[in-house]
């Protein structure tokens, strides 16, 4: 966990870091709505669209780890840890 003061998350501090959370959302978003449709932003399954998702926000979690955490509910490792105890 980081030493950051609550809810100062750097997507909120610095709008460089917002804008390319909020591209990557979008973009996560766009490919959803687009399944099925048989254009060029269809991926083609819901499996393949699941892993790209990963891939997608893993992008966050490099740019803003706490956001990542914190706010899309993606378990630390520490906290998988303990609920496995």
């Amino acid at each position: 966990m980081s030493n950051r003061e609550p809810g100062k998350f750097k997507y909120i501090t610095n709008k460089e870091v917002r804008r390319k959370v909020d591209k990557i959302l979008h973009d996560t978003v766009i490919m959803f709505a687009n399944l099925g449709t048989k254009t060029s932003l269809d991926v083609g399954s819901k499996e393949e669209a699941k892993r790209l998702e990963v891939v997608m926000l893993d992008k966050i979690k490099d740019i803003d780890e706490d956001f990542y955490h914190d706010r899309l509910k993606i378990p630390r490792k520490s906290e998988k840890e303990d609920q496995a105890n």
